[in-house]
C-alpha cells in the first residue's frame, strides 16, 4: 500500500468498499480514507476525541496487550470485530484487516482495513434463490386447500368403517390419511411460523417435536437416526422469534450433515429443560463422524457464547455471523461442539411467559 499515491489509494478503497483507518504507534487516530469520509458518524474532526480503547478494545472484550497478542509474532490479522459508532452504539461485527507497520521492532503505523455492512443498501438476492421465494410464498394457501379435503375423507372413511364388516382395509386407509394428516400438520405449523417476523409465544415442547418430525423430510434423517425424546412437562409457552430459534437448530443440523457417513446408524438424543426463568433443549448426535475433505478443520470442534462472543470465533463451514444473529434476537447462549463420535448442540434463553 506504500506504493500507491492517494489517488491510487482511495480508488481502491473505493472499489473494494472498504474503509481505511490510520493510527499512530500511540493508537491516535490521524487517517480515514477513501478521501477522509466518515466511518461510523467518524469524521476528520473527530480525530482528536476517537479513543481506540474505548471505541474497539472494549467493545472486543480485549485489553492493548491482549490484543497485539493475537498477532502471533505476525504484522497482519485478519477477524470479525465489532466498532463503535459516534454516537456511541456498538456496530458489526464487521470484516477487519489489520496491518502493522514496524521499525526497528517499533511500531511506526497501525491500519485497519473494516468491510461495512450498510444496511441501507438494498439485500442483493441470487435469482435462484429469489425463485425458492417465489415459489414458497403460496405454500400456507396450498397447505389449506390440501388439508381441507383430507380432513372431510379422514372423516368419510370413519363413518363408512363403521358400517362395514370388513374393517382392515378400512383401518389402513385410515392409517394412511393419519399419516399424510400429521406430515401436513407438521408443514402448516413449520411454514406459517416461518413467515412471522416478529416475537410470538411458542411452546418449546411443540417446537422441538414440529422441528425433529420436518427433519423426516430430510431422507438421510428418516432412514439413519433413530431419535430419543425426553420433554420438560413443566414447559410454558414463551415468546420468541421462530424464524432464530429454527434458524439455530437448523443451522447445526446441516453443517453436521456434511460430517456424517451416509450408511451410518446414529441416534439423536434430544431434551427440552426449564432452569428457573430460562429454558432450552440439548441435542445430542451420536455416531460416527468424518472430517469432509473440503473442510481444513480438525475434531475436536467448539463453539461457546453468546451472540457478539459467537461472531468473533471463526469456524470452516459454519455461519458463525449467522448464528450470531440469530442468538441476538432471542438473547440465547449456544455452545456447539463436534468429537468423532458425537455433534451436540445447547441452546439457553430466557422465558418471557405469556
Amino acid at each position: 500500500m506504500s506504493h500507491l499515491s492517494f489517488t491510487q489509494l482511495n480508488s481502491f478503497l473505493s472499489f473494494s468498499k472498504l474503509h481505511l483507518l490510520v493510527f499512530s504507534p500511540q493508537w491516535k487516530l490521524t487517517g480515514l480514507h477513501p478521501n477522509h469520509r466518515s466511518f461510523l458518524g467518524w469524521d476528520e474532526g473527530d480525530f482528536r476525541s476517537y479513543l481506540f480503547e474505548d471505541n474497539f478494545l472494549k467493545p472486543n472484550a480485549l485489553d492493548l496487550s491482549s490484543f497485539l497478542g493475537q498477532f502471533q509474532q505476525k504484522n497482519h490479522l485478519a477477524k470479525n470485530y465489532f466498532w463503535r459508532d459516534a454516537e456511541g452504539h456498538v456496530n458489526g461485527p464487521f470484516e477487519t484487516y489489520f496491518r502493522l507497520r514496524r521499525d526497528d521492532h517499533h511500531l511506526k503505523t497501525i491500519m485497519a482495513f473494516v468491510r461495512l455492512d450498510h444496511g441501507s443498501e438494498k439485500l442483493e438476492i441470487d435469482p435462484q434463490e429469489k425463485s425458492k421465494i417465489f415459489l414458497a410464498e403460496p405454500l400456507s394457501g396450498l397447505l389449506q386447500n390440501l388439508s381441507e379435503p383430507l380432513d372431510s375423507m379422514f372423516e368419510r372413511l370413519k363413518i363408512l368403517k363403521k358400517k362395514s364388516n370388513d374393517t382392515d382395509d378400512f383401518n389402513e386407509l385410515i392409517a394412511l390419511t393419519q399419516q399424510l394428516q400429521d406430515s401436513l400438520k407438521t408443514l402448516r405449523y413449520k411454514v406459517n411460523n416461518e413467515r412471522q417476523l416478529k416475537p410470538v409465544f411458542i411452546n418449546l415442547n411443540e417446537f422441538i417435536r414440529q422441528e425433529l418430525q420436518f427433519l423426516q423430510l430430510d431422507h438421510f434423517f428418516k432412514q439413519r437416526v433413530k431419535v430419543n425424546v425426553k420433554m420438560d412437562h413443566r414447559i410454558q409457552k414463551t415468546s420468541l422469534t421462530y424464524t432464530a430459534l429454527s434458524g439455530i437448530l437448523a443451522e447445526f443440523y446441516y453443517y453436521l450433515r456434511g460430517f456424517v457417513c451416509e450408511d451410518t446408524q446414529y441416534t439423536l438424543q434430544a431434551e427440552t429443560f426449564l432452569d428457573y426463568e430460562r429454558q432450552g433443549f440439548h441435542l445430542n448426535f451420536l455416531g460416527e463422524f468424518q472430517i469432509p475433505p473440503e473442510l481444513s478443520v480438525r475434531f475436536p470442534i467448539d463453539l461457546e457464547g453468546e451472540a457478539r462472543q459467537i461472531a468473533l470465533q471463526t469456524i470452516e463451514g459454519l455461519d458463525v455471523i449467522y448464528l450470531a444473529y440469530c442468538l441476538e434476537k432471542i438473547s440465547g447462549h449456544l455452545e456447539l461442539s463436534g468429537r468423532n463420535n458425537m455433534m451436540k448442540l445447547n441452546l439457553i434463553f430466557p422465558s418471557i411467559k405469556e
